[in-house]
């Protein structure tokens, strides 16, 4: 029997779970020509049309039958239909069967190949989902001239998907999702269409993976933990006790849920704020579920999901009021959008960049476009009259940018006769964090993004499953940054929150403290429990604590060195914690 094995990807829908390893779907650009007699021309044009119809007509059903709750946008369902009934898609199929005398698979390969290679050829994160979508088009069609009759293929015991190309929805909606434990795929990103569906059925995703079919064979165990990147292939028996044992969290984080419906203090009577980061108005409804105490980051480019031109400002407004009347007159801190590095809207006209998420940007694009700048500020101010609620800027660089942007929020409150909201700061590029006490007497508060500032700093693309061993929170460089910037902020008086992953992780969370981090904002699953944590934390004892991070040089050292304090400074209540992380 092959040893066991462990792998390394990127976390793209958080959870985990096990089962028998099943192989999906076929990888489009492996295709042999395969010719037609003309006088078969006819009845092989007539094949294309009815699988075409038939794949329309099950993605119908699938949008008939999703579950209402579930947090999926349909309208990327109804995109694949868009897609079935383009012309230029149809007449290049039935070009290359009429012209060339192939059958329908080589044709619906050829033609996909074709769109596929101009997709990537744009190199924008926009066009390789896109990409994506033409995958999930091509393998469902050529589904219907095999075996497949359309209907959901059932298991026996619990699977997990692997996925050697391209993940798209039909690998999770053609199977029986209750079975679907966890999805393994070469390739695809978080807000891809699959990864968005993954996530409304809460089947984990772990994407970046290469050479699976080398390190895993067909029913194999394996065992999914997402929330780490991570793939044991043929797990030992203590492996999967360990991650067995995460179940009973369940039970607990509900306790604690029910328990932290008001503020936290440490044990020696600090206040400390736990905030939510959203996206959607529903969102909020989590958020108030887990004991938030306001919300400290809107994503608000997930608005423009799916649509074919910007939002016009009353549909905006609509948006944000949604959100604000949720919050029960708690904060609420909005982002504005961050459009470009790999949230590219369909409407949005993109030149080609070598390094999206180093280039055109956030506020970059909005200090050019300043009709995009202004209407959003609008719909914001307009939706927030009766409401508490602050602005908030991302990737700025430098003063001056920062300067302009206020000026332009002015600009706008002064036009709609209204009180000009509190302004901050994202500090997530390195100069600006490092410059930030030229910034203090310019803005109202401000936020940490560690997982750009990480990426920044490190050069190391988060997503990138060769060299994301170098992003990493607890570099000493790094937290040193992170202190200075929070000892900036505090002897100021401004308010400081960190927004990013980092703030989210529970073993992170007594470090944070003891930097002097009064403010976190999280996934909001995560508020209970970061609160049950503070509440076990003196926190003149983690400031102390902290001083020894000088000492250390190295990442290695830095993490022992974290274990062994969060031992010191939680005790007894450490084992009690439905952590999910090592701690």
């Amino acid at each position: 029997m092959k040893k066991d094995l462990k792998l390394s990807g990127i976390p793209v829908v958080s959870g985990w779970g096990t089962g028998k390893a099943y192989f999906v779907g076929r990888v489009v650009p492996h295709t042999s020509t395969v010719s037609i007699a003309r006088q078969d021309l006819g009845s092989e044009i007539m094949r294309f049309n009815e699988i075409r119809e038939r794949a329309k007509e099950e993605y119908r059903q699938h949008l008939n039958g999703m579950d209402k709750s579930a947090q999926f946008d349909v309208s990327i369902l109804n995109i694949y239909e868009h897609i079935l009934d383009d012309p230029a898609f149809i007449g290049q199929v039935v070009e290359t069967i009429s012209t060339k005398l192939y059958d329908v698979e080589t044709a619906i390969r050829l033609v996909s190949n074709d769109f596929i290679k101009r997709f990537d050829a744009a190199g924008t994160s926009y066009f390789r989902e896109r990409a994506s979508d033409i995958v999930e088009i091509c393998e469902r069609l050529i589904s219907y001239l095999y075996a497949g009759d359309g209907r959901t293929t059932k298991f026996m015991e619990p699977v997990v998907l692997i996925v050697s190309r391209t993940f798209t929805p039909s690998d999770i909606l053609t199977y029986e999702k209750s079975k679907v434990q966890a999805v393994v795929t070469t390739s695809g990103g978080k807000t891809s269409h699959a990864a968005i569906l993954a996530r409304s059925y809460n089947i984990p995703v772990v994407s970046g993976i290469s050479h699976l079919t080398e390190n895993i064979s067909p029913g194999d165990t394996v065992l999914v933990d997402a929330n780490h990147g991570l793939v044991y292939v043929r797990p030992s028996a203590a492996i999967i006790t360990r991650y067995r044992n995460m179940a009973t969290d369940e039970n607990a984080l509900e306790e604690l849920r029910k328990k932290w419906q008001r503020p936290v203090y440490t044990r020696d009577g600090v206040k400390i704020e736990i905030l939510a980061n959203i996206s959607l108005p529903d969102d909020v409804d989590m958020a108030n579920e887990y004991g938030a105490d306001g919300i400290g980051l809107v994503r608000t480019e997930y608005l423009l999901s799916n649509r074919k031109e910007m939002p016009p400002v009353d549909v905006q407004v609509e948006y944000y009021d949604a959100i604000f009347k949720k919050l029960n007159k708690k904060h609420c801190v909005v982002r504005l959008m961050d459009i470009g590095g790999d949230k590219v809207p369909q409407f949005f006209d993109m030149p080609p960049e070598f390094n999206p998420f180093m280039g055109w940007r956030a506020i970059r694009i909005f200090l050019e476009r300043r009709e995009y700048f202004e209407a959003q500020v609008e719909a914001i101010m307009r939706a927030g009259q009766s409401y508490s609620y602050s602005i908030m800027i991302p990737m700025v660089t430098t003063l001056q940018e920062w300067i302009d942007a206020k000026s332009v929020i002015a600009g706008v409150a002064s036009r709609l006769g209204m009180e000009m909201p509190k302004c901050g700061v994202l500090f997530e590029v390195p100069l600006a964090i490092l410059g930030m006490p030229m910034f203090i007497k310019e803005i109202d508060f401000a936020s940490i993004g560690t997982n750009d500032l990480i990426q920044y700093l490190s050069a190391a693309d988060r997503n990138n499953a060769k060299v994301n061993y170098l992003y990493n929170p607890v570099e000493p460089v790094f937290l040193r940054i992170i202190r200075d910037a929070i000892k900036t902020a505090n002897d100021s008086g401004m308010p400081l929150s960190i927004c990013g992953e980092m703030a989210g992780n529970p073993a992170h969370t007594v470090l944070l403290v003891g930097l002097g981090l009064r403010r976190f904002s999280v996934i909001p699953r995560n508020i209970s429990l970061i609160k049950e944590i503070v509440s076990h934390i003196s926190y003149m004892e983690a400031a102390e604590s902290i001083s020894h991070i000088d000492a250390i040089d190295s990442t290695d050292d830095m993490s022992r060195w974290l274990k062994s304090l969060n031992k010191r400074l939680l005790g007894d209540a450490l084992p009690k914690l439905p952590l999910g992380v090592e701690v």
